[in-house]
């Protein structure tokens, strides 16, 4: 037995064993050996040698890390060509992971080691249709051959150390249609995949000022929103009309004192209405002293309690609402009002990934954090260098802005979503 530094790929198919449930066995094998013939010619095109199949499952072992994350980008456009046209059960999803490191080789060629423990915790998490790697990967391969982007730390269990992770962009030449990438067949001689040119439709980072503008739009929204709601806080208009009538010298009915000198009424709360006999009008309220007397003009009155719109008691209420309405949207929509006019997107920036539930209320009222830090947490996407915000960083998630692309890509890019 010996010890060598070599790249592995694992693979397998998704849900193979709920896809083959109602299979026959001449269909399973049927399946099994045409993923056999998709896969493994590529393999050999880029210097791949097969390690050992488990089940659904290949292990294969290469020199260069470089070729092993080309030769998962090019396995995975030969099944989307594959699968183009397929209903569900036809297809042949398979999920790819890739990780470097010192394995012992054992004599009839398997490998053991931590590196492939690592390569099998990762393949777990990857998702169909895309390839996945860690940073033993990245930092050994060719960068500019191969667009990526980080994912973040991962716990897996087993290891002690977070590993980071990173998958390959797919991307779309400038100027072409999904469907007229020509599908590289098994068998048939075709050069190495080249790198793609153009980023995918949800990997374009937002601008600062174009998320800020779509905030002050959900402002202006949110404004209309309340208004409508009547969430606003006014004095009552109170009239009066004074004349000279017989007035006893003083009678209390309960909570109201008539005499001579005008109407005193008194209610359970402790607010006092005074309206005097020349018409004037008065009110005294605990909870609101500043309240006072606006105007007096031919027997009609006016008051103002000192209640307003930006009254402080109305505040939690306000921001819960905001924090409601933006969770509501992100969670339904991926996008606010606001996002949704300038273009914008809130995925996962793990996976890129719509939002799930727990993580659009997470973003929505941690925005409050942000907000309530002299928006230092908005600001902050002006100097953190995947542009994020507070409330994105603890939320996981990210901003993107949508291009507009061809119909089938951009049908393409919305199912991989």
């Amino acid at each position: 037995m010996k010890t060598r530094n070599i790249t592995i790929m694992l693979t397998d198919i998704k849900g193979f064993t709920s896809k083959t449930a109602g299979f026959s066995r001449a269909q399973t094998q049927e399946m099994l050996a045409k993923h056999r013939e998709l896969v493994l010619p590529v393999v050999e095109r880029f210097h791949g040698r097969l390690v050992k199949t488990i089940g659904d499952a290949f292990l294969v072992a290469f020199d260069s890390p470089t070729d092993a994350v080309l030769c998962g980008v090019e396995i995975q456009t030969v099944l989307r060509g594959h699968n183009a046209g397929k209903d569900h059960p036809q297809k042949i999803e398979i999920r790819i992971a890739i990780n470097a490191g010192e394995v012992a080789i054992h004599d009839d060629g398997d490998i053991y080691g931590d590196a492939v423990n690592i390569t099998s915790r990762l393949e777990s998490i990857a998702e169909a249709g895309e390839v996945f790697f860690t940073e033993a990967v990245y930092l050994a391969m060719n960068k500019k051959e191969v667009p990526s982007s980080e994912i973040g730390y991962r716990q897996f269990k087993g290891i002690a150390e977070k590993i980071k992770v990173y998958r390959v962009l797919r991307e779309t030449p400038i100027g072409a249609n999904a469907a007229e990438g020509p599908a590289v067949l098994p068998g048939t001689e075709a050069p190495p995949a080249a790198p793609p040119r153009a980023a995918r439709q949800d990997e374009c980072p937002a601008g600062f000022w174009r998320r800020l503008i779509s905030l002050l739009l959900d402002a202006c929204i949110f404004a209309m929103v309340l208004n409508t709601l009547s969430l606003t806080s006014c004095g009552p208009n109170v009239k009066v009309r004074s004349g000279e009538t017989f007035l006893p010298k003083k009678t209390a009915v309960d909570q109201v004192a008539l005499g001579s000198a005008g109407l005193t009424i008194k209610g359970k709360n402790g607010e006092t209405i005074a309206i005097t006999k020349a018409g004037g009008v008065s009110i005294t309220n605990p909870a609101h002293p500043e309240g006072k007397l606006l105007r007096t003009s031919g027997g009609e009155a006016g008051f103002d309690t000192g209640l307003r719109d930006g009254d402080k008691k109305y505040a939690p209420v306000k921001m819960l609402l905001w924090a409601l309405y933006c969770a509501i949207m992100l969670w339904r929509f991926g996008a606010t009002a606001g996002m949704m006019v300038m273009k914008l997107k809130v995925v996962d920036a793990a996976t890129g990934a719509p939002l799930g539930t727990d993580k659009a209320f997470l973003r929505a009222f941690f925005s409050l954090v942000s907000f309530s830090a002299a928006g230092l947490g908005y600001v902050w996407a002006v100097w953190e260098k995947d542009k994020l915000t507070w409330h994105d960083l603890l939320a996981g998630s990210k901003i993107i802005m949508l291009r507009k692309n061809t119909a089938a890509g951009t049908a393409q890019e919305r199912r991989e979503a």
